[in-house]
């Protein structure tokens, strides 16, 4: 099982996806947000926490984080983004995972089989095997991305 994260400052989105890159199966998905009025440390361990009961529920044996565009990569929400985004590689190499994977959207398009631009994404890949991937929200939709490469 893959499980695929999108990282914000205020919340996460997680999508556990099984199968092969030719017939992914989206398992569950979702979108958490971290807890109010909690110190910076408490939210750390809240949300290792989190990601840990995940990978016990499921089983988890690759992680693929959805990194920040170059654009994005600036000011105190980065850097809360990237503090987010250090539990990923904490926990994988905890459960003596090393399949720990940062992946921007030209990565994720190069890995599914397009060109290495982002903007084939949107264009040349065919989401029709992903059940639901139309109704749900764009930060799960780029989990969904993240865990479905990483297959």
């Amino acid at each position: 099982m893959v499980i695929g994260l999108r990282c914000s400052n205020k919340d996460y989105s997680f999508a556990i996806v099984d199968g092969n890159k030719n017939s992914p199966v989206l398992v569950d998905s979702g979108t958490i947000h971290f807890p109010n009025g909690f110190s910076r440390p408490a939210e750390l361990k809240w949300f290792y926490q989190e990601l840990d009961e995940l990978s016990r529920k499921y089983k988890i044996d690759k992680w693929g984080i959805k990194g920040a565009e170059a654009m994005a990569q600036k000011g105190k929400l980065y850097t809360s983004r990237a503090e987010n985004e250090a539990i990923v590689f904490l926990l994988g190499a905890n459960k003596g995972n090393e399949n720990v994977f940062r992946k921007v959207k030209a990565t994720i398009a190069k890995d599914l089989g397009c060109k290495g631009k982002a903007k084939y994404l949107v264009t040349d890949i065919d989401i029709t095997s992903v059940v639901n991937y139309a109704k749900t929200s764009e930060k799960i939709n780029e989990a969904i991305l993240v865990a479905w490469s990483c297959l």
